[in-house]
């Protein structure tokens, strides 16, 4: 795969010293001259443009402040356990003789150039806060971002399958925030001259646009040791690459978290405002009538599990062109297809997905490493029973204006104050991703890996989801291609395949009738769950249940009346007002098990603060597990 080559990074022009940071006196050499006019280049667009630049923080050694995005994830990690954030996956199949140890030094040539890559997470005041590689990668630490696994001794026609299922594991990987890095690559040698790599980052220090940087990153490293390691004596490097190398370093992700969360600060109240409104009266849960396995988990021993189905361009085409006077993006019709199922199969009227939202916003960041994407919840009404046509063109609406008011995702949930349950992801279970198909990544290097060496995308699965349902779905030149992620230990394959093969012949229907109500266009349903009655669990209750509530008044339980108060910022606290109907998020629930502990030298999981979120009810959860921890 090939993308254009990086355009050289931005800096603002130094104010009389040279590149180097000497006075200005005397002749230039060639590269300095080179440098400096590159600079006055990136000044004199930066100027036209009218746009300044993202400044650079000062690297003291102390920590800094998080993103927004850091810091979503981080809750994640301490609410969730580490597999609560799944991993960003890239894959290459490299066919040519490889130099591992070439492969090795490359790895840490690119680590170094991304601090994002090796920073480490702690928390003060309650808040998470990053803390940057104070040296250089040492050869020891080198050695442990990658694994190699020599598959040669296996017959030869097994390998790739093989392959295939150690890359699952490898992506598995779990990443501690406390002492990173956040990168590991794995390399399986099928044979002397065929290997599959796998890159796998935790989410906190890239997403899947900083994967494709750091493929091509890493290519283009590989290429130029090899040539350096077979230059003659007199020759020289390419001169672009030394002048790439020379140049001074534009913004990381350090400078974006700065720049990026003083910006948030001055719109987030109001942002708050228009999603406390536009998600008052959602459903907390979404439901999906699909068929549950018997067994807890599927027999493969995978947590989660694929079905893929295709649309031809024909039909995606037909799908864009009903919009009035204007093509719709694919995205936006096939969400809106999509739509329609999730409805039938929660048999809703309204319905809140999540949609990934973010971007580089500034072209600065274009060649940055990090995370630079966050969710939000769309919620969509069919009540009216509208025409595709309509429905497609109020999904634009609706994502207009999500993306307009964009807010931090875990800021968003304080503000909806929806009921919780452990377990269940919060304001949606339902997740619609789109996925660029064959699209350049401005801002990335050549992903040549030198002669000899031919490389193409390597597709892979990842094990993991924190979501009931997940659809990627991108469009290209040859139509479009839906995967439906599922838990296996929530739904048979079987249910979710015929939801799947449901979905495609919906959407070819609405290519075709585009102006009929929706209800109208009816499909099979075989993955519709035999209806049978069951009592309330936690997500169907979403925690209207919980421990018995430990009798009420002053003891422990006003005590945590007095710690609710005192972390949520509150006058007062009823001995049955829950936690996050009070405005109580994630960073509550942190900061409240965090002085627990300190106080009664007892771990509480974040879980039970969804069971039991009142004073009450969670004093009888402290009182069973001090009694727990007595007895240890």
């Amino acid at each position: 795969m090939t993308t254009p080559r990086t355009t050289p990074r931005t800096t603002d022009v130094p104010d009389g010293p040279d590149a180097d940071g000497a006075p200005g006196t005397g002749p230039a050499r060639p590269d300095d001259r080179r440098g400096l006019a590159l600079r006055l280049l990136a000044a004199r667009r930066q100027a036209a443009s009218g746009s300044r630049g993202i400044p650079r923080v000062p690297r003291g050694g102390g920590p800094l402040i998080c993103s927004a995005e850091q810091r979503r994830l981080w809750l994640a990690d301490r609410i969730g356990g580490p597999s609560a954030s799944p991993p960003v996956t890239a894959g290459l199949a490299l066919e040519g003789v490889l130099d591992l140890d070439r492969l090795a030094a490359a790895l840490a040539a690119v680590v170094d150039r991304h601090p994002v890559l090796r920073t480490r997470y702690a928390e003060h005041d309650g808040e998470p806060v990053q803390l940057l590689p104070e040296h250089p990668l040492t050869p020891d630490e080198a050695r442990t971002l990658l694994e190699t696994v020599d598959l040669t001794p296996v017959p030869a026609e097994e390998r790739e399958a093989l392959a295939q299922a150690v890359a699952v594991e490898a992506g598995s990987h779990r990443f501690d925030l406390a002492t990173g890095p956040m990168l590991r690559l794995t390399v399986l040698r099928l044979a002397p001259d065929r290997h599959r790599l796998l890159l796998v980052c935790h989410h906190i220090a890239a997403d899947a646009r900083s994967a494709a940087l750091l493929t091509g990153r890493l290519a283009d490293a590989y290429r130029a040791l090899a040539a350096t390691d077979t230059a003659a004596p007199t020759d020289t490097t390419d001169a672009t690459d030394a002048a790439d190398a020379a140049e001074p370093e534009g913004p990381d992700y350090a400078d974006y978290a700065v720049w990026s969360r003083h910006r948030l600060d001055q719109v987030l109240p109001e942002r708050l405002a228009y999603w406390r409104h536009r998600l008052q009266g959602a459903a907390p849960v979404l439901e999906l009538g699909l068929a549950a396995p018997r067994e807890a988990r599927a027999a493969t021993g995978r947590s989660t599990a694929s079905v893929t189905v295709r649309l031809t361009a024909g039909t995606v085409e037909r799908l864009r062109a009903v919009g009035a006077g204007a093509r719709l993006t694919a995205h936006t019709v096939l969400l809106a297809g999509f739509l329609v199922v999730v409805a039938r199969c929660a048999d809703r009227r309204d319905v809140t997905v999540g949609v990934v939202s973010g971007g580089r916003p500034h072209r600065d960041l274009d060649p940055v490493v990090g995370c630079f994407t966050d969710l939000l919840p769309l919620r969509v009404s069919l009540a009216d029973d509208p025409a595709f046509r309509v429905l497609a063109l109020r999904v634009r609406d609706a994502l207009a204006a999500g993306l307009a008011q964009a807010a931090p995702f875990d800021r968003i949930v304080a503000a909806a104050a929806p009921r919780r349950a452990p377990g269940v992801h919060p304001l949606f279970q339902v997740l619609f991703v789109e996925r660029d198909e064959g699209t350049a990544v401005a801002g990335a290097p050549d992903t040549g890996w030198g002669p000899g060496v031919d490389a193409h995308p390597w597709g892979q699965e990842v094990d993991g989801t924190a979501y009931d349902l997940t659809l990627a779905a991108g469009a290209g030149p040859d139509g479009a291609e839906l995967v439906l992620t599922y838990p296996c230990a929530r739904y048979t394959r079987k249910s979710v395949t015929g939801l799947a093969e449901a979905l495609a012949e919906l959407l070819a229907e609405l290519a075709e009738r585009p102006d009929a109500p929706v209800s109208t266009l009816r499909t099979a349903e075989p993955w519709r769950a035999p209806v049978r009655a069951a009592a309330p669990t936690g997500r169907a209750a979403v925690a209207t249940t919980g421990a018995a509530a430990a009798p009420a008044g002053g003891g422990p339980v006003g005590e945590l009346r007095a710690l609710w108060c005192e972390v949520l910022g509150r006058a007062g606290v009823g001995d049955h007002d829950d936690l996050f109907a009070l405005g109580g998020d994630s960073l509550a629930v942190v900061r409240i098990a965090a002085r627990i502990e300190e106080r009664y030298g007892v771990a509480v999981p974040a879980s039970a603060f969804f069971e039991s979120p009142t004073p009450a009810g969670f004093g009888a959860v402290l009182a069973r597990l001090t009694e727990e921890h007595q007895h240890v």
